[in-house]
């Protein structure tokens, strides 16, 4: 769980949840099944001190806005803050005096909006459209350092609508005088991937002997309509899309502790990829580890070289 800020919504896994309840609400689904979702997707959260409150904060504020709130998620939340408990948990995790006078704040606003009924349920929004691109889950692009040598990433997620639009790269081990062609990134490693052992509820999304996958992204995005079509003239003249893997959970490579490599064409590796990189999406504060300083600057300097 990455946390920023003392407010409910000031940490990774409050907006995850307020962001996949409102897409589906959006959607149309019924709330009973978000939250059903919810629950299974975020059980690790769930079933761990650190990060709980965060799930029950924010879900019983998207339930409020949604006139579903029950009076059983209603006095559960208002127990944990009365009774001060959250500020324990931030005082454990290193929290200062001011974050906690701060926090303090905060859930008291919550409880005392929450406990009072909506009259209007927020209404449901369509879904914005995704806009069509040639940017795809598991595109191979090459792109060329100021030095001649070619390199290689791969898109790990990526979504483009007309107001906003990122895409998370991978960095690979790629650095050679050639372009680089399809065959180089099967056979390519990924430079910020690691193994991490995992357990309880959590062991269910390991790949192999309590290993879940660890894997470092990069985001390029734009944020206004208006930027969209440069992002991609630009991403365009800097970019060389040179094939599509099958799978962008299958396109990891990696040695693990012990030294033994797992290649693309390992079955079991790939299929395991699938539940460990969901698993590190949901909780990316917990499972990532940020891209070293040296390298976004080096990536910086490459893109305002070539603007």
């Amino acid at each position: 769980m990455g946390t920023w800020s003392a407010e409910v919504f000031g940490n990774d896994t409050s907006c995850e949840i307020k962001e996949y309840f409102y897409e589906n609400y959006n959607r149309g689904s019924e709330i009973t099944q978000i939250v059903s979702e919810l629950q299974e997707r975020f059980t690790y959260s769930l079933n761990h001190t650190d990060d709980r409150n965060n799930v029950l904060f924010a879900l019983s504020y998207c339930l409020w806005e949604t006139k579903s709130l029950e009076s059983s998620l209603l006095e559960q939340v208002a127990q944990i803050i009365e009774s001060g408990s959250d500020l324990t948990v931030c005082e454990q995790l290193g929290a200062n005096e001011q974050f906690i006078t701060k926090r303090k704040k905060y859930l008291h606003t919550l409880i005392t909006k929450i406990s009072i009924p909506k009259s209007i349920a927020k209404k449901r929004v369509k879904p914005p459209t995704q806009v069509e691109s040639d940017y795809h889950n598991g595109s191979c692009l090459t792109f060329q350092y100021p030095s001649g040598l070619y390199g290689g990433i791969i898109i790990i997620d990526c979504a483009f609508y007309r107001n906003r639009g990122s895409m998370r790269i991978a960095f690979t081990d790629i650095e050679q005088q050639s372009e680089p062609d399809y065959n180089d990134f099967l056979a390519s490693c990924l430079t910020n991937f690691s193994w991490e052992g995992v357990s309880g509820e959590a062991n269910k999304y390991a790949a192999f002997e309590g290993n879940t996958a660890r894997v470092t992204t990069y985001p390029l995005s734009y944020g206004h309509a208006n930027e969209r079509g440069s992002y991609f003239e630009y991403n365009d003249m800097f970019f060389t899309i040179v094939g599509e893997l099958p799978k962008y959970t299958q396109c990891l490579l990696a040695t693990v502790s012990m030294g033994v490599d797992y290649n693309l064409a390992y079955p079991e590796f790939a299929i395991s990829m699938e539940k460990t990189l969901l698993h590190c999406k949901q909780n990316e504060g917990l499972y990532s580890e940020k891209v070293s300083e040296e390298t976004i600057t080096k990536l910086n300097n490459l893109l305002a070289r070539n603007k």
